[in-house]
């Protein structure tokens, strides 16, 4: 079993991708706000240190926070994750686009079927 970490900066496929996560048999995902931290330090009032006040000029603050999704997955649902999101997205090696990563899990409790 494995923890799928999706990080999605393109929200705007976030349906999408839940859509396709239901059509390839995922059907339990936890999805939260979360915010990067060049997008948090373009948001904070305090001065940055130097070498990210550089970087606020090319931070959007009217950027949506990105979305973060967990869901646990059977080894060979993982691979399927990864083709739904990359169809949704154009593929997470694109910029700006999000970053999916997987942790083993060795043991759950209270996981239904």
């Amino acid at each position: 079993m494995q923890l799928f970490v999706l990080i999605l900066n393109k929200t705007e496929c976030l349906h999408g991708i839940l859509s396709g996560f239901l059509d390839g048999g995922i059907k339990d995902c936890t999805i939260y706000d979360s915010m990067g931290m060049l997008q948090y330090i373009g948001h904070d009032t305090v001065e940055p240190p130097p070498m990210f006040g550089m970087l606020r000029q090319f931070l959007n603050p009217d950027h949506e926070n990105n979305k973060t999704l967990l869901t646990l997955l059977r080894d060979e649902q993982v691979q399927t994750a990864i083709d739904i999101i990359n169809k949704e997205t154009g593929g997470l090696d694109k910029p700006g686009t999000g970053v999916a990563f997987t942790l083993p899990v060795s043991r759950t409790e209270g996981l239904k079927g």
